[in-house]
This record gives structure tokens, sequence and C-alpha cells, in this order.
């Protein structure tokens, strides 16, 4: 079915109270978020502005450092054609693409001699790249999840990948991927584990408060996942920001969650009633 018809057929037929869009790609994560929008069909999971801001990288890195509370590592910004300022980078770097999926459009890069083609192949994901300091240490997952009810917003536990200190997480370390080239699954060597509140509880707090500053001002909904690297002083560095959601207990929200008490169903309830909340508040008629 073509996707006019497609999306007659959902609105007048289907009619679901509703959605929540399934794919993992950027264009499903965004733009087919944005065409169910467009139907007054209330989304689990946020707006579909809200997903193209955080789905971008370098966008994602103006906002933060506009309110300059969340910490993100020094970089320079670079479009295709642009000089490349070898003069002021400094190694070891990590370039990568402003918008791309997982780790694919990210490399780590040692010396000047790999840098142009670290830079070339970011710029097959994306027309910008950012180049910024690579951040030795541990890398930390954080979640925030939001109440639409009562308007809170709570940071979950923090969660700890064993990943090489001086080198970055690679893809294949974070899905196990099939012929296509989709994530089928995770590897079974990958090792996490939840911080202890009683021996790093001033850590916690400080990826949490980063975590939820970051929640607010990218204007998130029901749910966000914040990656940071924490250098060798101990000071947290945002690298990312997630919106992806499996329901099921493989997906790093679901697992972050447990660690603060909720279930997958639990958490599911919640969005759901975030999404119905929605849309009595704004008075949407699916």
């Amino acid at each position: 079915m073509e996707t006019i018809p497609a999306l007659q057929h959902i609105k007048t037929v289907i009619k679901p109270d509703l959605a929540f869009i399934h794919f993992y790609c950027l264009k499903g994560i965004t733009t087919y978020w944005a065409l169910f929008e467009a139907l007054n069909i209330p989304m689990m999971g946020g707006s579909a502005e809200s997903r193209y801001l955080s789905m971008d990288k370098l966008k994602t890195r103006s906002v933060l450092q506009a309110y300059n509370d969340v910490s993100c590592a020094e970089g320079v910004v670079l479009k295709k054609g642009d000089r490349i300022p070898y003069e002021h980078i400094q190694y070891p770097c990590v370039v990568k693409a402003s918008k791309g999926e997982d780790t694919r459009a990210v490399r780590l890069v040692k010396d000047q001699q790999s840098l142009d083609a670290a830079i070339a192949h970011a710029l097959t994901f994306s027309t910008q790249v950012i180049i910024e300091r690579f951040i030795e240490g541990r890398e930390i997952r954080c979640a925030v999840i939001k109440s639409e009810e009562t308007g809170n917003i709570k940071a979950l536990s923090c969660m700890e990948y064993n990943v090489c200190q001086d080198d970055i997480r690679k893809s294949e370390e974070k899905y196990v991927y099939n012929q296509e080239g989709l994530p089928v699954g995770k590897p079974a060597e990958v090792k996490t584990w939840y911080l202890d509140t009683e021996k790093e509880g001033e850590l916690i707090r400080r990826i949490q408060q980063q975590s939820c500053r970051a929640f607010l001002e990218l204007d998130l909904q029901d749910f966000g996942l914040f990656d940071f690297r924490i250098d060798n002083n101990g000071n947290p560095f945002l690298l990312e920001c997630n919106l992806f959601w499996s329901f099921t207990s493989l997906c790093p929200l679901s697992a972050v969650a447990k660690g603060s008490g909720f279930t997958i169903e639990s958490l599911f309830d919640l969005m759901v009633q975030n999404a119905l909340f929605r849309k009595e508040k704004e008075g949407m008629k699916v």
C-alpha cells in the first residue's frame, strides 16, 4: 500500500488510541513519527520535534552548550569541503557524524594520518562532522522518565559498561547484526553493572543531575537515555541522547529502569498514561 492510502487507513479504519513507531533507523525515529503526529495520533515517547533535535548530535550539543550546565567534550564542527584545522586538533580525538545510528559513524583517531579517512567515513552518514576531544575513562548510562500527570521527572539508576577506557565502545560491542545490517541482539560478552550508591553516591548525583537538565533542555517527554564518559578525575561528559525503546529486557532503557524498581509492564503503563494524558489535555480527536 502507498504511503497516503496507508495513513488514511490508519486514521479512518484502524483509529488507534495511541502509537509508538517501532523502527530503529533515523528515518523511523523522526520522519515516520512526524507523519503520525500530523494525523493527530498521540505518540508514546515524545514529539517528533524533540526527536529530530536529540538524534542530531550537533543540535543536541549546541542546545546543551547554550545552557552551559551539561558538560560536553570540546570540539570543532566541519562540513563537506571545509578546511580541516589540523593545527587545532589534539590526539586522540573522536570523529563522529552529526547524524548516524549507533557508533558506525564514529571513529577514534590517534594521529593525523587516520584523521582524513575518519572524516570521510563520517561524511557518508551526515553532511556535518564533529571532531571532539576523546575522554579516556569509564562509560555510564542514565535514564530519565517523566510523568505527564504530575510533571515530575525522575533520574533512574546509573549503569556502567565494561569498556576499554582508552577506546570507544564500538557497534559490535553493542549489538549483533544480521546479514542486512540490522541489530538482532546483544553480544553475549557485554557486561554491565549498576553503580553502588554507597560507594559512588556523588558521581551518581552528578550524572543524574546532568541527565535531568539535558532532558528538560532538549524538551523531551516520557523518557530519555543519556550516555556519559567519565574522565579520570570523575567528571562526566555527555556523549549522546537516545530515544529508543523496544519493550524487551534486552533494551537499555528496560535494564536501567529495572535497577530503579520498574518492570517493563509498569514502565509501559506510564508511557501509555502519558500519551493519553497529552491527548486529553490537548483536546486531540482521534
